[in-house]
């Protein structure tokens, strides 16, 4: 069989409307057109228009999917039958039995697109959102005639509130340090570095919050727990706790013992001896690390030569006991800064947060994050489980496109829109209602609303598992072929690709690209 007959033959195999299907697809597999036909297998055999759902990732591959799938339908109505059974048969496949009935019903289908209710949904997935709240208002506890915020908007809003945060920290005694602490790390220069991180990152701040019952504080709690820090503990605090405990003798004796040895051992001695001799210690911590630490912080892999050693027999001993000692304060240093630092941004960041929400319900807005969030909140509550009800009454295939850059929060709707696909027969008795969903880890825009490669499989393994516990079926479609290059260059990707180090945070495993033009 030719490349080109088994690159068809997979794209059929993902289109197969009777299964639920996850499909892996390189970059030029034809993936879009794996949807259209997807779409339009699902109408032959007798899915109604209203209830197929696709979601895409941005408004131009809905316009674009829009205008394929409108292109096919409204081809079919204008073909000879020769010329529609040919184009049927590229569809279904060549043991298909393409007969008068089908070619009717195909016939059909560009009208009854057009008549459906609603039309055919393909939406982003924030612009499905945005329909069920505002079908659902009460229950999602959104103003019946919000507004989305654009970008424009949302950075004005997040401006106001930057300044009624720095306003209030002049009041507020925990802002204030937080405020200093970011300031001490950056500098004032760079503050609006610190204001700008945090509103990229409040999707993160958001997700840290709720795991807390929206509680700042106690967020800031556990992460000193889990670092084994006093969240009131300060940086002096550690270093003269260290000084005061320092073998003063001991070390009097190893400095001794070093004088005794090479150039690098007098060096060290006479590092020991000033810091010994020193009024406040603590001053010259960092030079008493430097004998026994890297610069990376690191135990030194040696600590005196042979000459020293042999002028004490308990040398060695000694200073590896130090060297433990400096290791466990350097330790609890980077410790304790990761916990101000974390502890401090978390601070402005709630508080940041929580302005910019109120500037937003002042003036009925929502931003996209806000849809997502809403969206998930209404079908998660089980008090508002008639909303659910009312949505698996319309929808009986659910189509998730680009979806190595759908996030956590956004499978979450997913799940919830689907969880009675896979319980029975559903609403209306439908025999097989599925999922389907394409992506390639390898383009995860990484971070981008929340976009995470690995949650990519995660996805797919949850899926599968639903779809088998269901007793349907499910596929995993590998589309490894390339319409649009050629076999020196994806050769050369995969080359490139073969080794971990090379390959880390792209992908999980070795890529694999096959050339359907394999002359070229």
């Amino acid at each position: 069989m030719s490349a080109f007959a088994n690159a068809s033959a997979a794209q059929r195999r993902a289109a197969d409307p009777g299964a639920s299907v996850w499909v892996s697809a390189n970059a030029g597999s034809g993936k879009t057109r794996v949807l259209v036909d997807r779409v339009a297998r699902l109408l032959l055999a007798g899915a109604r228009p209203h209830t197929i759902l696709c979601l895409t990732f941005t408004k131009a591959a809905a316009a674009e999917m829009r205008a394929r799938l409108g292109l096919r339908l409204g081809r079919w109505t204008a073909m000879d039958d020769a010329a529609l059974a040919a184009d049927l048969a590229d569809l279904l496949g060549p043991e298909a039995r393409i007969d008068a009935s089908l070619r009717v019903a195909a016939r059909r289908l560009f009208a009854a697109t057009l008549d459906a209710p609603g039309g055919m949904r393909v939406q982003t997935i924030h612009s499905f959102c945005e329909s069920l709240l505002r079908r659902f208002p009460i229950e999602a506890g959104v103003g019946v005639g919000f507004a989305i915020a654009d970008e424009t908007e949302t950075q004005a809003l997040l401006a106001g509130a930057r300044d009624a945060l720095l306003a209030a920290a002049a009041e507020d005694v925990l802002l204030g340090a937080a405020l200093a602490e970011a300031v001490r790390r950056r500098d004032a220069a760079q503050l609006d570095e610190v204001f700008e991180t945090l509103a990229q990152d409040r999707r993160k701040l958001r997700r840290l919050l709720a795991a807390h019952g929206g509680d700042g504080e106690a967020a800031i709690a556990a992460l000193a727990a889990r670092l084994a820090v006093d969240p009131e503990a300060e940086p002096e605090t550690l270093a003269a706790a260290f000084v005061a405990a320092l073998p003063r003798a001991a070390m009097t004796r190893a400095a001794a013992a070093l004088e005794r040895g090479g150039n690098e051992d007098r060096g060290r001695a006479d590092t020991m001896r000033a810091v010994l001799a020193a009024a406040d210690p603590v001053d010259a911590l960092a030079a008493w690390l430097g004998v026994f630490l890297t610069g990376t912080g690191t135990l030194r892999k040696r600590l005196a030569t042979k000459g020293a050693l042999a002028a004490d027999p308990d040398l060695a001993e000694t200073l590896l006991a130090e060297a433990k000692r400096c290791l466990a304060l350097h330790d609890a240093q980077l410790r304790l800064a990761q916990f101000r630092a974390s502890a401090a941004m978390t601070r402005l960041g709630t508080r940041l947060i929580a302005l910019y929400d109120a500037a937003k319900r002042r003036q009925a807005l929502l931003d996209y994050d806000d849809l997502i969030a809403r969206a998930q909140a209404l079908l998660a509550d089980e008090a508002a489980a008639w909303v659910r009800f009312r949505l698996d009454g319309g929808i009986d295939h659910i189509l998730v496109d680009e979806a190595q850059d759908t996030s956590d929060e956004q499978w979450r709707i997913v799940d919830a829109l689907s969880e009675e696909f896979f319980a029975g027969e559903g609403a209306r008795g439908v025999a097989t209602r599925t999922l389907f969903a394409v992506g390639d880890e390898k383009q995860s825009i990484f971070s981008f609303q929340g976009a995470d490669r690995e949650a990519f499989g995660r996805a797919r393994d949850a899926v599968a598992a639903r779809v088998v516990e269901a007793g349907q079926e499910f596929r995993a479609v590998d589309l490894d072929y390339s319409f649009r290059s050629t076999p020196t260059v994806l050769a050369a990707v995969d080359r490139l690709f073969a080794g971990a180090a090379a390959r880390a945070g792209v992908a999980a495993a070795p890529t694999q690209h096959r050339a359907v033009h394999a002359d070229r």
